[in-house]
């Protein structure tokens, strides 16, 4: 894996730092305050798209935005209901655009659904840890650490945790 990173053209490098930033900045500001800030996604996703359309033009831009669009749209569905906030979103499709610029919209779909399980196995530990400390289970829970974990076993792996 170390050879392929190293043989990976600057512009695919770059944007696999910034998608890493991304996520560990918004891992950490999740954690203590709850939030995912626009001051990371918003200039992740500028880097990010300069970098595919550096790569690939325009014809590649596209087929990555496909893949923010698969990540991004179920979570946009929970959005308008109410059940998540909009930095997951904002995160998802920037996961979602360099999957799609990186391997097409399968590995986008594979990173929708590994955040989805990684998702669901820390909502399962969140109320464990709860229960166990006497407490009441937790109303919300810090969506981008399972998204991390999900992207990051999704551009490990290459493919989906079902």
């Amino acid at each position: 894996m170390l050879e392929q990173w190293a043989a990976a053209p600057a512009p695919a490098r770059i944007a696999l730092v910034a998608l890493a930033v991304a996520l560990a900045v918004s891992v950490a500001t999740d954690l203590r305050e709850g939030r995912i800030l626009n001051a990371v996604t918003y200039p992740a996703l500028l880097v990010c798209a300069g970098c595919v359309v550096w790569l690939g033009g325009l014809s590649l831009l596209l087929e990555a935005s496909f893949g923010a669009c698969i990540c991004a749209a179920p979570l946009a569905v929970a959005l308008w209901r109410g059940w998540m906030g909009a930095g997951d979103v904002k995160l998802m499709a920037l996961a979602g655009l360099v999957a799609g610029a990186a391997a097409g919209w399968a590995l986008s779909l594979s990173v929708l659904v590994d955040v989805a399980v990684a998702g669901g196995l820390q909502a399962l530990l969140w109320i464990a840890a709860a229960r166990l400390r006497g407490r009441p289970a937790p109303r919300t829970v810090p969506y981008a650490l399972a998204i991390a974990a999900g992207v990051s076993w999704a551009f490990v792996s290459g493919v989906a945790l079902f």
